[in-house]
């Protein structure tokens, strides 16, 4: 074999080489090319665009108050320490100077926004409210219907006969703001109590004003300062200081000074 063949040989050889090269680079790179995702940029949200967690504030479930005789809105306010028209709104009171006795009260303690959603206000009682006294002789039909009290002209009760007056409770003794002493007609005849009193063993003396007891009702002496009358049969004694305290007896005198009733303070 000559040199020009061997090198003939090796040109075709190198040629041949060369084309394989390219037939491999045009044909199986683009085909990994394609197989291979390409990972494409991302930049990462604004502050804007972030969600912010919501501040789920603490909450405190409202409490339920069974009204008891002798409550009152402002009494339940002190006690609960809730703002009285905050206790107005939960229960949607037209008339918070009458409260029914075991009528379900909504006290707001954990807010007013969180009573309203959590309960559904009671309806206003339809029974007779507390205290059950008609308006004194003082009280005029337009003050009475100015507020919320209904006048219905009942039968005529004997204005003489025995008296069946009795201090039925005293209660939240020791608490000025809250205290208050129950008396009741427990008789069938109308009670005159201007001029009677009302004595604790340490002199205090609470006289009443113009005021009639009729039979079957209740008339409340609170402790504390407050308007007479509001509500009615409600009165106040003007004390800045507590008068009752466990074992004190109460008495209860006409306006003659003859002892009606006695009551001792229950510990």
């Amino acid at each position: 074999m000559t040199r020009k063949q061997i090198a003939l040989i090796i040109a075709v050889n190198a040629l041949v080489s060369a084309l394989i090269t390219s037939l491999l680079v045009l044909v199986i790179f683009p085909a990994l090319g394609a197989a291979i995702p390409t990972a494409t940029p991302t930049t990462p949200p604004s502050v804007a665009e972030r969600s912010t967690p919501s501040v789920v504030a603490p909450t405190s479930e409202p409490t339920v108050h069974v009204v008891q005789a002798g409550d009152t809105i402002s009494g339940l306010a002190l006690r609960y320490d809730v703002p009285e028209q905050d206790i107005i709104a939960a229960n949607n009171l037209q008339n918070p100077n009458f409260l029914q006795v075991g009528a379900e009260l909504i006290i707001p303690t954990g807010g007013l926004s969180e009573a309203t959603a959590t309960f559904t206000p009671a309806p206003t009682a339809t029974d007779t409210p507390i205290p059950f006294e008609p308006p004194s002789a003082e009280m005029t039909a337009t003050a009475a219907a100015e507020a919320g009290a209904t006048i219905t002209p009942g039968p005529t009760l004997p204005s003489t006969g025995e008296l069946q007056i009795a201090i039925s409770e005293i209660l939240a003794a020791g608490h000025v703001e809250q205290e208050q002493v129950i008396i009741s007609n427990n008789g069938a005849r109308l009670a005159d109590m201007q001029g009677w009193t009302l004595t604790d063993a340490s002199g205090n003396v609470y006289t009443f004003p113009n005021f009639r007891l009729w039979a079957g009702g209740n008339v409340l002496v609170h402790t504390r300062i407050g308007q007479d009358g509001t509500p009615p049969a409600n009165f106040y004694w003007g004390k800045l200081e507590a008068v009752w305290s466990a074992g004190e007896v109460a008495t209860l005198k006409d306006e003659n000074g003859e002892t009606l009733s006695t009551y001792t303070v229950s510990p």
